[in-house]
């Protein structure tokens, strides 16, 4: 006999075939002809089709408004409903450092580089350009391209792009919003404690990861260590916001976030370069070339995802996820002689440290 309890079933239990065969027990409890086609049947099986359905669509519905299971912009509500929002809401922009030769162009003047636009800004008394368009993908432009101005400047004889200034940052993915949103609710994030200081810090646009070092300059003192969105280290900006919002020029005022007598110093974490080298056989149609940016960029997901998720204070880069990583890497037939900041075996970074990805060559097997 089937479960005659509906409330014991998940939504996603109750199917047309369950209805089914629940109809055909009781029909013979009544005993009734059950068999296809018959009266009985016939007069059920419109009533399990439309019935199915219902609980089909209510299982979709919450799944859609569950907060394990929402996702996009159900999601982003929830986080409204308590205050939060995504870090950052939106994709970001990337600004780098440009270096002029003669007259200065004026700020707010349209620029363009390697087909991107850009505009003019100041930012630290330095010359910067920000990208009109947004997200990770403007990270990558190679310092020493022309910086072009959109209309003459008079006495302008070069514009040189210079190093990333602040790295463009996708908008906060679905899984790392409602592991923080989760966070809030379950959290005993009250009262100025570890979890809580941790949760003002992340609610910050810039900041991925802070780690947090308690007394670590006397009583009543507490270190924030600051991880960028990306992984990496953050800007000086992001570092300078973080110490405003929660403790003014760390004097433990209770001017920001932090209670009366809680001194709080916010820092960059420092950024530990993870280099690689490998000997490989590729494919023929691949490049050296090619695979070196396949391996870079595995690794650097690798790092990233580490530096933000990471439950313990150190972090530890296992040279065997990194092979397993190089190993999934199509262009690759094969590949030897694997080395890991020169070595074969784990690194690992300190609370004060987070890993980056540094020099990687890769050399064809002879």
């Amino acid at each position: 006999m089937a479960i005659k309890n509906i409330g014991e079933l998940g939504l996603d239990e109750i199917t047309e075939d369950y209805l089914m065969a629940e109809c055909e027990d009781m029909g013979a409890e009544l005993g009734v002809d059950t068999h296809q086609g018959s009266v009985y049947m016939d007069a059920c099986s419109g009533h399990i089709i439309r019935t199915a359905k219902f609980f089909n669509d209510l299982a979709t519905v919450n799944e859609i408004l569950s907060i394990l299971t929402c996702t996009g912009d159900v999601l982003t509500e929830k986080m409204m409903e308590r205050g939060m929002e995504r870090n950052p809401p939106a994709d970001t922009a990337a600004t780098y450092y440009v270096e002029y030769v003669g007259a200065e162009p004026q700020v707010g003047d349209l620029m363009s580089c390697d087909d991107h636009f850009f505009t003019t800004q100041k930012l630290n008394d330095r010359w910067v350009i920000v990208s009109e368009e947004t997200g990770t993908d403007m990270n990558t432009l190679v310092p020493g391209l022309p910086v072009i101005p959109d209309q003459d400047v008079d006495n302008l004889i070069s514009a040189t792009l210079k190093e990333l200034a602040v790295p463009a940052v996708d908008m906060e993915e679905d899984d790392s919003a409602r592991s923080r949103y989760i966070d809030k609710l379950s959290g005993p994030a009250e009262n100025g404690n570890k979890v809580q200081i941790r949760s003002w810090c992340e609610e910050i646009q810039g900041v991925g990861r802070t780690r947090t070092v308690p007394l670590w300059n006397g009583d009543c003192t507490v270190l924030g260590i600051i991880i960028s969105t990306e992984g990496t280290e953050p800007a000086e900006s992001v570092v300078k916001l973080v110490q405003d919002t929660i403790d003014p020029g760390a004097q433990g005022f209770g001017e920001g976030k932090a209670t009366f007598g809680c001194f709080f110093t916010a820092v960059a974490a420092k950024k530990q370069e993870i280099s690689i080298k490998l000997d490989v056989t590729k494919k023929a149609e691949s490049t050296y070339n090619g695979i070196q940016t396949e391996v870079s960029n595995a690794v650097k997901a690798y790092l990233k995802e580490l530096a933000l998720n990471s439950t313990s204070d150190e972090i530890v880069i296992r040279y065997n996820n990194v092979s397993a990583l190089i190993s999934n890497i199509s262009d690759i037939v094969d590949f030897d002689n694997l080395l890991v900041n020169g070595g074969k075996g784990n690194i690992t970074c300190d609370i004060y440290h987070v890993p980056v990805i540094g020099e990687v060559e890769v050399n064809g097997n002879l």
